[in-house]
């Protein structure tokens, strides 16, 4: 590589490292990240381009994949911020290719970390910035902090950088977490401390995530210190009830790689030794009987519990045991308001199975879904499975007039402004404390109250209208909207930091015309029904068909009507109203798969027929099997409702009102 024409300090120091000089005042990591940059990755040291800020597209790619690192992470990163918001920092969590896919940061520097790149987004990869704390933590992985005029790129050096790698129960490298400073002191000895810190939380992220992923084995909690097992244990390992080595935290893959002969030993390659340690029996690793894994249980005094490991070291343990019986992936090991939400559908029982794995977590959640799904249905399902003994107080943002909607949410002091009550008002985020507050369209909120927002979700503190003094509140927070939130971000009309504080996880409700569910459902609004109508079979052939565009809103009204006019009995098609029984309607269907069944290519992937062959291949179908609409269905892999609609939309209708499916020649 060819010398650069350049003077500055800071791109000669570069340049005399990589001509294999050594620098003091710079740590050995740094050193080897500067000459990997220039010789590997070939970049500019005299450039000012600072990190690629990827599209909201990208992102959500990226979050998407990330989704378990996300939801392991989020509480033990609230956790540190709380400690640490007073001093300027902004903390990044970033996956193995170095995109930051979560932020919390103080939106009042909002635009000054827009400018440095310190927004969920940004890609930290050594190849692409140089160097950095995130991409030379990815790099080496192990921890490090990139100090001021470490960096390697020019726009990057009024920053400090502290990276601790994060890795899963196998060993892998699964992302960083970063924090970072956008004027640190300069001297590097300031950011130890914080190096500490974001160790110790790392190893209780770790922690976490072992415990919930292996819930079946023992726990083996390992501390130098007997009287810390409990509390802040400094490493772990999961051991099978075959008395194998299932997975570890990296702590523990430190202390047990010294177990191994000598020619495996290599401590910094985490995965490698990790990756030697996992399936190794208990025994081959610590001079204990696996079989005596009792006695080390936490029931046991603080006292008790030195272990000695085949290398010879001691140090303490308590074991925890497993969970009795592992709950299998179906409707009954559901909390019971979760399994209320669906009959079947199998986007509904996925959402139920996530939702029931983040209720007692402190996991913000959005709930995604056409106007009238049944978002706040849901989310009351979550809250009373959940532990929490508070209320749930549900607020319809969109509803809440502009200039109402302050005082409604934050409360005010008496006599804060004209009309206030003379003794104040508690505000709906103080009433949902201990509770749930459930925020509807919150694509609807106001920009301003977005921000004010944020601060209470950050501090877990509201400050009331007219008020000098924060009160604290404890609230789980599930947002709703039937917007595109990422869409609002991109064009400045929501905010990206709330964005990303509300998004632990999204939830996609189904709307009705696209569930398998949907006699079930309409039964179950029937039955919670005053009056509770019941459906002929003609009847409900047509509910069936019916596309059902004001979603689970829609069916309870039908019910409430049907009820109404009916008083007690049976409802036939003639009790219907006109846009549900009138078969003359054009409804718009998705393509379907029907040529399947005949092995031609799906119609999805060919040009529009007439409707004349569509009914000549529904035919074929329903020929084939017998007249039966559930088997034509699973033929073509679509909903019966679906079947229903086409039907319908083919003008058939007088064979759905018939339910005279068998009289094929009819079509």
């Amino acid at each position: 590589m060819g010398r650069l024409n350049n003077n500055q300090p800071h791109t000669l120091e570069i340049m005399r490292v990589a001509e294999g000089q050594k620098s003091p005042q710079r740590d050995e990591d740094v050193q080897a990240s500067w000459r990997r940059c220039l010789y590997e990755h070939q970049l500019d040291p005299t450039r000012y381009e600072g990190a690629r800020i990827l599209t909201q597209q990208e992102l959500r790619h990226h979050r998407q994949a990330s989704e378990e690192l996300l939801c392991m992470a989020r509480y033990g990163m609230e956790d540190l911020y709380r400690r640490v918001n007073a001093m300027g920092y902004i903390l990044l969590l970033t996956n193995a290719q170095g995109v930051a896919i979560d932020t919390i940061g103080d939106q009042d520097l909002d635009r000054e970390l827009r400018h440095a790149g310190l927004i969920a987004g940004s890609e930290w990869h050594e190849s692409h910035v140089g160097t950095n704390g995130v991409g030379a933590c990815l790099m080496t992985g192990r921890e490090i902090i990139v100090h001021r005029t470490d960096h390697f790129d020019m726009a990057l050096t009024p920053l400090s950088c502290t990276a601790v790698p994060i890795h899963d129960t196998k060993g892998g490298l699964i992302g960083v977490l970063d924090l970072s400073h956008l004027q640190a002191p300069q001297d590097k000895m300031s950011q130890a401390l914080t190096l500490e810190v974001m160790k110790s939380c790392v190893r209780r992220i770790e922690m976490a995530n072992l415990v919930q992923t292996h819930r079946q084995d023992w726990i083996l909690r390992l501390h130098p210190t007997a009287e810390f097992l409990d509390v802040d244990p400094m490493a772990a390992i999961a051991i099978g009830t075959d008395g194998r080595i299932r997975g570890m935290t990296h702590n523990a893959h430190k202390l047990l790689a010294r177990s191994l002969p000598d020619q495996s030993r290599n401590i910094q390659n985490g995965a490698t030794i990790t990756g030697q340690l996992i399936g190794r029996t208990f025994s081959d690793l610590f001079a204990y009987d696996p079989e005596d894994l009792p006695k080390l249980s936490r029931s046991r005094g603080n006292g008790d519990g030195m272990i000695e490991l085949q290398s010879g070291e001691f140090t303490f343990a308590r074991a925890v045991p497993p969970v009795a019986a592992i709950k299998r992936r179906v409707i009954n090991a559901l909390p019971l308001p979760l399994q209320n939400i669906h009959g079947g559908d199998p986007a509904l029982q996925k959402l139920a199975e996530q939702a029931a794995k983040l209720v007692d977590r402190q996991i913000s959640i959005i709930l995604r879904g056409e106007t009238g799904t049944g978002k706040e249905f849901i989310a009351h399902a979550m809250h009373k499975a959940s532990q929490r003994r508070g209320p749930f107080i549900a607020i319809n943002c969109a509803a809440l007039p502009e200039s109402l909607i302050e005082s409604e949410l934050f409360g005010y002091t008496a006599n804060a402004f004209t009309g206030a009550n003379g003794k104040g008002k508690k505000g709906l985020i103080r009433e949902a404390h201990g509770g749930t507050l459930f925020l509807d369209e919150i694509g609807d909120m106001p920009l301003a109250m977005q921000a004010r927002l944020l601060r209470v979700l950050s501090e877990r503190e509201v400050m009331p209208v007219g008020g000098s003094r924060a009160e604290p509140v404890d609230i789980r927070v599930i947002s709703a909207s039937h917007r595109d939130l990422p869409q609002l971000v991109a064009r400045g009309e929501f905010r990206q930091d709330l964005y990303y504080r509300l998004n632990g996880l999204t939830l996609d409700i189904p709307a009705v015309r696209n569930r398998a569910d949907v006699q079930w459902l309409i039964e179950h609004i029937a039955r919670k029904t005053e009056g509770a109508p019941t459906f002929s079979t003609e009847a409900m052939t047509l509910l069936l068909a019916h596309d059902w565009p004001g979603n689970v809103r829609e069916i309870v009204n039908l019910c409430a009507l049907c009820a109404a006019l009916c008083d007690g009995a049976v409802v036939t098609p003639d009790d219907l109203p006109p846009e549900i029984t009138d078969t003359r309607q054009t409804q718009p269907a998705k393509p379907l798969s029907l040529l399947a069944a005949n092995g031609n290519h799906p119609a999805s992937h060919s040009p529009p027929a007439s409707d004349q062959n569509e009914a000549a291949r529904l035919r074929t179908l329903i020929m084939a099997c017998d007249g039966n609409i559930s088997a034509v269905a699973r033929r073509a892999n679509v909903n019966r409702s679906t079947i229903y609609r086409r039907l319908q939309r083919l003008g058939l209708g007088h064979l759905i009102k018939q339910n005279r499916f068998s009289d094929v020649n009819r079509l």
